[in-house]
């Protein structure tokens, strides 16, 4: 693996914040602690965090977290003083280096990686994460600008450098909404708290990763319109029992992207992969399992069932209902031996799962799809 190292600039006076960002609490730690936690599970060991106000404050935690402390006496100088103080902390056999502020703490591990890949694949002197052509943080960068960096006055701060080596640069397209997100103000701390979590794609997420992946126009018409009555379902159930919501923007997420695998073998499989490699584990596992699914009797509807079943009520982008997807399926495949057997036993599942949500819901499931579809 090639040698890498992070800059972590944690130096500033967090004055629109009115509380020092790095320290602040995010999950199960803190801003400066997700950071550092981040690199650290990519695997890149030396990370180094360059303090300035309440410099032994924020060294402590840089310390704690796994990370080593630099101090910038100059930091009321501005970023690019971090940068140099960083810059020249940097191990020599560190081929590259990141450069993450410490209040953008929402970046994905699985970003760092395919960047780590990208450069050590092509070896550009710099790689630019990039969500829908907007490039973000943090650039990994090669140790050949170390020279121009550290030379440079810090007039348009380090963008003046890497602007320069545009020429060798590549940019990398991810889907990570977090590479643009500071947390600067209260407004944006509060967002970073509800996100921090998020184990599924935004609809902005959704629609790079489709552009990613290449999918063709009538499967993402059918997954938005399986989107459409997912969202119905879901608003049913919740409606009948607002004591234990299920999670909306879950099932949206989930129904937006479940067929982002077709045209491979075992589509459910190979999508639920995809959401993986990007970070998304809750959207994957329910993508894993949209194609056959079965619920026990006592066990609770989840998000899971309102995509398996929203999935099983739509052709095409259109409302259908359940016994005839199957059957038209069972004509397809009728001279394929085994087929037949196999989805009916799938169509006796799904009647069940639909038997089960017409129940809890009080109103018939497929009249739900048509009205959502209408």
């Amino acid at each position: 693996m090639t040698p890498l190292a992070a800059i972590v600039p944690a130096a500033g006076f967090s004055s629109r914040m009115g509380r020092l960002k790095p320290l602040l609490p995010l999950g199960e730690t803190t801003v400066l602690g997700r950071v550092v936690g981040l690199f650290r599970s990519a695997g890149v060991e030396r990370i180094i965090v360059v303090t300035g106000n309440r410099g032994d404050e924020v060294a402590g935690a840089a310390r704690e977290a796994g990370a080593q402390a630099v101090h910038n006496p100059d930091f009321a100088r501005g970023m690019y003083s971090s940068i140099l103080a960083g810059a020249r902390a940097l191990p020599v056999d560190a081929e590259g280096f990141f450069v993450l502020p410490a209040d953008i703490p929402l970046v994905r591990r699985e970003t760092v990686l395919r960047l780590m890949h990208s450069f050590g694949l092509e070896r550009p002197a710099i790689v630019y994460p990039r969500f829908r052509d907007e490039r973000g943080h943090p650039p990994l960068i090669g140790r050949e600008l170390l020279p121009d960096i550290l030379a440079h006055d810090g007039e348009g701060g380090l963008r003046a450098v890497l602007e320069r080596h545009q020429r060798d640069a590549h940019d990398l397209d991810v889907a990570d909404s977090a590479i643009l997100r500071d947390i600067d103000g209260p407004e944006d701390y509060e967002a970073a708290l509800a996100d921090a979590g998020r184990g599924y794609p935004t609809p902005e997420e959704c629609a790079q990763l489709w552009a990613l992946s290449g999918g063709t126009g009538h499967v993402m018409r059918h997954c938005r319109a399986v989107a459409r009555v997912a969202e119905a379902l879901c608003a049913a159930l919740n409606a009948r029992n607002p004591a234990y919501p299920l999670d909306m923007d879950l099932v949206r997420s989930a129904a937006l992207v479940h067929d982002i695998g077709k045209g491979t073998r075992r589509h459910e499989e190979a999508g639920a992969e995809l959401l993986l490699d990007h970070g998304f584990p809750d959207a994957a596992g329910i993508v894993r399992v949209h194609f056959d699914l079965d619920l026990a009797d006592d066990a609770p509807v989840a998000e899971r069932e309102v995509v398996f079943l929203a999935d099983k009520l739509v052709r095409c982008d259109r409302p259908v209902a359940l016994d005839d997807r199957y059957l038209e399926k069972m004509a397809m495949h009728a001279d394929e031996p085994g087929a037949v057997p196999a989805i009916r036993g799938r169509l006796e599942r799904a009647r069940k799962m639909l038997a089960r949500f017409d129940r809890e819901m009080g109103v018939p499931a497929e009249q739900l799809a048509r009205e959502a579809l209408a």
